[in-house]
C-alpha cells in the first residue's frame, strides 16, 4: 500500500487515551478497563462516518512505532497510543476498499462470522 497520506494528507490526528481520566471508573471501566480504549475507537469510527458524510477520506496508518509517535508527540506518560490518522479530500472515489481493489484482503460473508442463537 503507498503511504502517502502521510505526505499528503493536510490533516493528521494522533488519538491517544488517557488512562487516568476519572470518567468511567465507576461504570465501565471498573469492571472491564478495556472499555476505554473501545471508546476511543468508537470516537474514531464516529469522527469517521462523519468526515465520509462530507466527502473527508480517512485513512488510519498502522505501520508507526506507537512508542516513537509519543516520544515525538511529547504525550503526558498516562497516555496510550491509539491510532495516527490522515484526513483529507480523496483524489479518487471508489466503491471498493483499496485493499479489495488491491487484491489485499477480500470481503467475507456475513454468515461465516455471525453466529445467530
Amino acid at each position: 500500500m503507498k503511504l502517502s497520506g502521510l505526505d499528503d494528507a493536510p490533516c493528521q490526528v494522533a488519538v491517544f487515551a488517557d488512562r487516568t481520566m476519572a470518567q468511567g471508573h465507576g461504570l465501565g471501566r471498573l469492571t472491564l478497563p478495556e472499555t476505554l480504549y473501545y471508546s476511543v475507537a468508537i470516537a474514531i469510527h464516529t469522527l469517521w462516518l462523519a468526515a465520509r458524510a462530507e466527502g473527508i477520506g480517512v485513512g488510519w496508518v498502522s505501520i508507526l512505532d506507537p512508542a516513537r509517535v509519543a516520544e515525538i508527540l511529547e504525550r503526558p506518560k498516562d497516555w496510550t497510543f491509539i491510532g495516527h490518522l490522515c484526513l483529507g479530500y480523496p483524489e479518487e472515489e471508489a466503491d471498493l476498499p483499496a485493499l479489495q481493489r488491491q487484491g489485499w484482503e477480500q470481503r467475507h460473508p456475513s454468515a461465516s462470522v455471525v453466529i445467530y442463537r
